[in-house]
């Protein structure tokens, strides 16, 4: 029963730490996303330097090194003014347009009198025309990564619903499942006392019937008379020899 119960614990230790380990960075990723968000809507939010996008059209399909798919959430490494100016034709940037945030790769730049950059001139892998030039201003970050398919899941991640799914309902669970261990042990802590009781009651009438067995046992009373088959015998024999003579 003991060795049980320690089982459950530990089973119970162990799914716990898995749910933190795995939630609670999620949920606050998401937090911290949306909370960024909400107060500078300028700037992709980011956790330690990386936003991640979640890529909503196919304007950078391709084979190229950097191209990814819709659908796809990528990784943008925020750049200050110093990296900024350090961009080169080939990289995928990410850049402000039209209150939105677009992710293009360079194909050409502009460049002061002082020898600065001025803008880039960006397109997607899979369009046919550029998207003009972009002032160093809009440029926010450079993609630095991709995984495919995980945009529209990460964009769920950050909504209500998809934190009460990936986070509410774990959490519940795990509480449904702890509540559930504690009855069953209660009950079987109450079932394991009612066989103790009922295993003492039956040792206590043992031992009462044990007692009234010894003191119902016959004892043999001191200084009685006791008779012997010779004393009942000799009386007749005597009254025959007597009868005999006369």
């Amino acid at each position: 029963m003991e060795e049980k119960t320690r089982k459950s614990d530990k089973v119970s230790l162990i799914v716990m730490i898995v749910l933190i380990v795995l939630l609670l960075p999620i949920l606050a990723v998401n937090l911290t996303l949306i909370v960024k968000g909400s107060i500078d809507p300028d700037t992709p939010p980011d956790v330690f330097g990386i936003a991640p996008l979640a890529v909503t059209s196919g304007s950078m399909d391709g084979d190229r090194e950097g191209s990814f798919a819709k659908g796809a959430l990528i990784f943008v490494k925020l750049l200050d003014e110093e990296e900024i100016s350090s961009l080169k034709e080939g990289d995928v940037i990410t850049f402000r347009s039209s209150g939105a945030f677009v992710t293009h790769r360079i194909v050409s730049a502009f460049y002061g009198e002082d020898g600065s950059v001025v803008s880039f001139v960006t397109q997607g892998d899979a369009n046919d025309v550029t998207d003009g030039a972009i002032p160093v201003g809009n440029v926010v970050g450079k993609c630095v990564g991709s995984i495919g398919g995980l945009g529209d899941f990460a964009m769920f991640m950050q909504t209500p619903v998809g934190i009460l799914v990936f986070v509410g309902i774990p959490v519940l669970l795990y509480i449904a499942y702890d509540v559930t261990r504690v009855v069953l042990y209660n009950r079987r802590a109450d079932k394991s006392r009612e066989l103790q009781e009922k295993d003492e009651e039956i040792r206590r009438l043992r031992a009462l019937v044990e007692k009234q067995g010894e003191t119902d046992a016959p004892q043999e009373s001191e200084g009685s008379p006791s008779c012997s088959l010779s004393d009942e015998v000799a009386v007749p024999a005597e009254k025959t020899e007597k009868e005999k003579r006369e």
